[in-house]
């Protein structure tokens, strides 16, 4: 899979995730939020293999 389309794939899933945010009782948020800073932080150190 190129980087390009990984980005676009992690990004999407990004968006999903916080769309969903919305539905989710108050007391979820943290952990969901939670879930889409490792699922970015992640992403980025790949970046220039950090």
């Amino acid at each position: 899979m190129s980087n390009s389309t990984e980005s676009t794939d992690i990004l999407a899933s990004v968006k999903s995730e916080l769309d969903q945010i919305d539905a989710l009782p108050v007391g979820q948020h943290a952990t969901h939020l939670e879930s889409v800073h490792r699922t970015l932080e992640s992403a980025l150190s790949t970046i220039d293999g950090l």
